[in-house]
C-alpha cells in the first residue's frame, strides 16, 4: 500500500491522485465527495468520466462499495468509521471470489475524511500459497520422521545436517547430538574407504544416484550394524555439489539384494534425485525400503503407494490410486482399526497379523508386521494415513518349523530323562514308555524285547492301557516271520496307518491291537536289535511325519539306554556275588580266628619260657588278623549305609572310647558339643587312640581337645599322642590305604585310612600336625573337623 497522503495534499490536482496506486476518496465535513481517483472509480466499476464532486459520499459507498463486500460486518465497521470520522487501518475485505482489499480511513485536520482502498489480492494469494506449500512440507516432513530406514542428509564435506529418527535410532544417539558431526566417524574405520570412493565419484561429476555399498557402522552401544548404504547427489545450477543424501538400511537379516531389488532401487533413486528437497527425502524413503508403504485420504482412498507395496498387492499402480483400499482388501476387522485411527488420531500397530488374499488363494495365509499412523494438519484433524507393511511370512514358517524342532527337542529330551532315571532295566524301560506316552499323543504302548538264548520270540516286558486280547494276541511275537522280522531283524521302524486305502493285512493287524495306527521302533544296542517299541493311537488313523521323526530318535537313544540297563543288571548281579563271597570269607575268617585265640588263651596257662614267648607272638598275630577283619568290615558299613545323619552327643562318644582303652593314659577336657554323625563316629576315636597306643609304647600319653573351628557349624577335634611322630614328608600320605609313615611300626595301614573315610562322611576333613610345632620327634596331632547340630536338631542328608 502507498503513504497515506498528508492533510495538506487534498488541494493537488486530481492528476496527482490519479498517479497513486490505491484508490483514494476524500470527503469534506459534510460527507461530501471532495476528491476520487481513477483507481477508486474503477474499484466500484463507475465510468472515468464521471464527475462525482458534491456527491453524497455515504449514499455512494452504501450502493456502489459495501455491496461488493463478502464479510457485511467489516462493511458495517467500513462505514461506521466514515460516518464517525474514527481511523480504520488495513481492514481487510474480499470484493470478489478471488480479490481482496485493505481499506483504511484517515481522518486530517481540516475535519475531511480520507478513504483509501489497496489491491492486496496478490500478497493474500500469496500468503494462501504459502500456507499450503507449509502444510505439505509438514506432510512430507512427517513421513520422512516415520520412515522405517536411516536418511541422513550431508554437505560435500560429510558433515550431518539432518537424520531422521530411523537414522537417529541406528547410531543409537541423540538427533541433535548427531547433527554437525561427522558422518564417517560413525562408520567401522575399514569401511570408511568405501564411502569416501563414493563421494569422490559425485565429485568427479557422476550423476548418481549410486547404488547400495555394504558398510557397517557403529551406534553409541553395542556391536557394529550392518548396513546398506545408497546415495544420491544434490547439485546446484552450475552442478556444483552441495548436498548428498544417504539413505541407510539395516541389512542384520538380509546381506543380499536380488537384482531386481537392486534394479528398482536404482530407477527410484533416479527419480527422486530430480525432487524438491522434501518431496525427494518423501521420495526416497518410500521408494528404498522392502516395507509396503502407501498413503491414504481420510476415505482409505490410495494417494500414494510404493513400489514394494504395488507389487505385493498384485495390483498394477495405475489400478490402486484413487481407489478405496476395502474395496480391493475387503477386511471388516481392518477396515474397523482404519476407522479408530482416523477417528481417534491414535496410531495403530500389530506385529505378525495373519492375511489371506480374497482374489489370490493361491498365496495361502500370509503373515505381516503392520502400522497406521495418522498425518494430521495443524489443528490436529486427519488429512491421511501412513499405512507401513512388512511381509514376515517367511519369518514365521522359520519360527513355526523352529517351535516344531525344538518340541521334537523336548519331547526326545523328556524320554532320554525319564531312561536315565532308571537303576534297573524294568526301570528304564517303564519310564521310557510313560514319558513317551505322555508326549507324543499316543493311548496304547509296550515294550517288547527279545529272548535269550536263540532269540526267536519277542516278549512284551512292559505295557501301559493295552488291551487284555491284545495281551493274549501279541504277548509273544515270532520275530523270523514277516512282518515282524523287518523290525527285529532287519531293525527298520515300521508304522501301520489305518487309513482308507491301507492294505486288509494291515487292518486286520490294527484290530489285533486294538488301535486306529501303530508304530514299531527297533532298539539297537551295540548295533543289535534287542527290543522293540511298540506305541498305537486309538483315535488317530495316521502317523504324522513329524512324529516318526522323533520316534525313530527315540528307539535310538533307548537302545543305548537299554545297553546301559542291561550292564547295570549284570554289575548288580556281579556286585551281589562279591558281597556273598566277601561275607563267607569273613565270616568264616572270624570264626578261625576266634577258635585260634581260644587254643591260645589254653595254652598260656601250661607254657613258659621260650615256648610261651612264642605263643605271645602267635597271640599278637590273632589279634592283627581280627582287626584287619574289623577294619574290612567298617569299611563295608561306611560304604553301603545309607543312614540319615543325627544330633550325636560328642562328649558321651569320647568317654566310652576311653573306657574301651584302660591301660593308655588319655587327658580329655568337657566340652558339652553335639555333632551331626551315625553309629560310626565311634571308629574315628578308636583308630585314633589305638594308632596311638600302638605306635608310642606303653608310656604315650593322648590329649583329646574339642573346639570351635573358627567356621560357621564346624568343631575341631584333636587327638595328639607323644610318640615318635610324623616326618613332614609322610604327612600327606599317611592317611592313603596301605601306606605308613617314617619310623612307624609295619601294618595294613588301614586304621587312618578309615578316619580319612569317615571325616569325609560327616562333611570334613582330617590331616596330622606337630604336637610341639616345627619338631616332629616330640609326638603328632590328628585334627579333624565336624559339623555342629543345628538349634533345632535337624540333620542334612548324609554327604560323603
Amino acid at each position: 500500500m502507498s503513504s497515506t497522503p498528508a492533510s495538506d495534499e487534498v488541494l493537488n490536482p486530481r492528476a496527482t491522485l490519479d498517479e497513486l496506486e490505491d484508490g483514494v476518496l476524500l470527503l469534506d465535513g459534510d460527507r461530501r465527495v471532495v476528491r476520487v481517483n481513477r483507481i477508486f472509480q474503477s474499484l466500484l466499476s463507475l465510468p472515468d468520466n464521471r464527475d462525482l464532486t458534491g456527491a453524497d459520499a455515504m449514499a455512494l459507498i452504501r450502493t456502489h462499495l459495501a455491496p461488493l463486500i463478502a464479510d457485511q460486518g467489516a462493511a458495517g465497521r467500513l462505514i461506521a468509521a466514515i460516518r464517525e470520522r474514527k481511523i480504520i487501518s488495513g481492514l481487510e475485505c474480499r470484493i470478489a471470489p478471488d480479490r481482496w482489499v485493505a481499506c483504511s480511513v484517515r481522518v486530517p485536520d481540516s475535519g475531511a475524511v480520507l478513504l483509501l482502498v489497496s489491491d492486496i489480492t496478490a500478497r493474500k494469494k500469496s500468503e494462501e500459497n504459502y500456507r499450503r506449500l507449509e502444510q505439505e512440507r509438514n506432510r512430507y516432513r512427517e513421513l520422512f520422521e516415520l520412515a522405517p530406514d536411516g536418511y541422513f542428509v550431508c554437505d560435500p564435506q560429510g558433515t550431518i545436517l539432518d537424520v531422521n529418527r530411523a537414522g537417529a535410532l541406528l547410531l543409537a544417539k541423540d538427533r541433535q547430538t548427531l547433527i554437525g558431526t561427522a558422518g564417517t566417524d560413525h562408520i567401522v574405520p575399514g569401511d570408511r574407504k568405501a564411502c569416501r570412493d563414493l563421494v569422490a565419484r559425485f565429485e568427479s561429476g557422476a550423476p548418481g544416484p549410486l547404488r547400495e555399498i555394504e558398510v557397517r557402522v557403529q551406534p553409541a552401544t553395542g556391536e557394529p550394524v550392518p548396513v546398506s548404504l545408497s546415495a544420491t547427489a544434490i547439485r546446484d545450477d552450475r552442478s556444483g555439489l552441495t548436498e548428498i543424501r544417504w539413505l541407510a538400511r539395516d541389512i542384520t537379516q538380509r546381506f543380499q539384494v536380488d537384482a531386481e531389488q537392486e534394479r528398482l532401487l536404482a530407477e527410484n533413486q533416479s527419480l527422486a534425485a530430480n525432487l524438491a528437497a522434501e518431496r525427494d527425502i518423501l521420495r526416497t524413503v518410500m521408494e528404498y525400503t522392502d516395507v509396503h508403504l502407501a498413503y491414504l485420504d481420510p476415505h482409505f482412498r490410495f494417494v500414494r503407494v510404493n513400489t514394494a507395496y504395488t507389487e505385493g498387492s498384485g495390483h498394477a499402480k495405475e489400478e490402486l490410486l484413487g481407489r478405496n483400499h476395502f474395496d480391493l482388501f475387503p477386511n471388516p476387522e481392518n477396515q474397523a482399526i482404519f476407522e479408530r485411527v482416523r477417528d481417534t488420531g491414535e496410531p495403530f500397530r500389530i506385529h505378525a497379523k495373519p492375511f489371506a488374499y480374497v482374489d489370490q488363494p493361491e498365496r495361502g495365509t500370509t503373515y505381516w508386521d503392520w502400522s497406521l499412523v495418522p498425518v494430521k494438519d495443524a489443528k490436529g484433524g486427519v488429512l491421511g494415513l501412513v499405512l507401513s507393511l512388512a511381509d514376515v511370512t517367511e519369518r514365521i514358517r522359520a519360527e513355526e518349523e523352529l517351535r516344531i524342532r525344538n518340541r521334537r527337542l523336548a519331547v526326545l529330551n523328556a524320554v532320554i530323562a525319564a531312561s536315565a532315571s532308571g537303576f534297573t532295566l524294568d526301570e528304564l524301560l517303564e519310564n521310557t514308555l510313560d514319558a513317551a506316552l505322555d508326549n507324543l499323543g499316543f493311548d496304547v504302548g509296550s515294550i517288547y524285547m527279545l529272548e535269550e538264548g536263540e532269540r526267536m520270540q519277542a516278549i512284551i516286558r512292559c505295557h501301559r492301557e493295552v488291551s487284555e486280547f491284545a495281551l493274549m494276541h501279541n504277548g509273544r511275537l515270532n520275530v523270523r516271520h514277516w512282518p515282524y522280522n523287518r523290525v527285529f531283524v532287519a531293525g527298520q521302524p515300521w508304522f501301520v496307518e489305518g487309513t482308507e486305502d491301507a492294505p486288509g493285512r494291515d487292518l486286520d493287524l490294527l484290530a489285533d491291537f486294538g488301535v486306529a495306527s501303530l508304530a514299531f521302533i527297533p532298539l539297537a544296542a551295540e548295533s543289535s536289535v534287542v527290543g522293540a517299541f511298540v506305541l498305537g493311537s486309538t483315535a488317530a488313523p495316521e502317523i504324522p511325519q513329524e512324529t516318526r521323526r522323533v520316534l525313530e530318535a527315540i528307539g535310538r537313544e533307548v537302545g543305548s539306554g537299554v545297553l546301559r540297563g542291561m550292564l547295570y543288571s549284570r554289575l548288580e548281579a556281579a556286585n551281589r556275588e562279591a558281597n556273598l563271597y566277601l561275607d563267607i570269607l569273613t565270616h568264616d575268617i572270624k570264626n578261625a580266628d576266634n577258635i585260634a585265640n581260644i587254643y591260645a588263651e589254653l595254652l598260656g596257662k601250661t607254657l613258659a619260657g621260650e615256648e610261651r614267648d612264642y605263643l605271645q607272638k602267635l597271640r599278637a598275630g590273632i589279634r592283627k588278623s581280627i582287626e584287619i577283619t574289623a577294619n574290612v568290615a567298617t569299611i563295608r558299613r561306611i560304604r553301603e549305609s545309607r543312614t540319615a545323619f543325627r544330633p550325636v552327643d560328642l562328649d558321651r562318644v569320647i568317654r566310652e572310647e576311653i573306657a574301651h582303652h584302660p591301660d593308655t593314659r588319655i587327658a580329655y577336657e568337657e566340652p558339652r558339643v553335639t555333632v551331626l554323625a551315625d553309629d560310626l563316629l565311634p571308629e574315628l576315636f578308636t583308630n585314633l587312640i589305638a594308632n596311638a597306643a600302638k605306635h608310642g609304647g606303653p608310656d604315650v600319653k593322648v590329649t583329646i581337645t574339642v573346639e570351635d573351628a573358627g567356621e560357621d557349624g564346624l568343631v575341631l577335634v584333636t587327638v595328639a599322642d607323644t610318640g615318635p611322630g610324623v616326618p613332614d614328608e609322610a604327612k600327606q600320605a599317611i592317611f592313603s590305604r596301605f601306606e605308613q609313615g617314617k619310623g612307624r611300626e609295619s601294618g595294613q595301614g588301614l586304621g587312618l585310612s578309615i578316619c580319612r573315610m569317615l571325616a569325609a562322611r560327616y562333611g570334613g576333613r582330617i590331616w596330622v600336625e606337630d604336637r610341639v610345632a616345627g619338631r616332629p620327634e616330640e609326638g603328632a596331632a590328628f585334627v579333624f573337623t565336624l559339623r555342629e547340630a543345628g538349634d533345632n536338631g535337624e540333620a542334612p542328608e548324609e554327604g560323603g
